[in-house]
């Protein structure tokens, strides 16, 4: 998806920083404990699976 050319305030960029800094964090401590790893890639299958669906009943079953 192409970002638009619109001015963004500084603060807000700084409170994006710090956002995604925290969720790259998040994502390091996930990735170095297996069973959180395991749980979170077991929820994203489902919801993968639950899209999969929705999706095939939108084409009529065609998928």
């Amino acid at each position: 998806m192409a970002k638009k050319d619109i001015a963004v305030p500084s603060s807000e960029r700084d409170w994006q920083a710090e956002d995604d800094m925290r969720t790259l964090a998040r994502a390091e401590e996930i990735r170095k404990d297996p069973d959180r790893l395991k749980a979170a890639l077991g929820k994203a299958n489902e919801k993968m699976a639950e899209l999969g669906a929705l999706q095939a009943l939108q084409s009529g079953g065609k998928n």
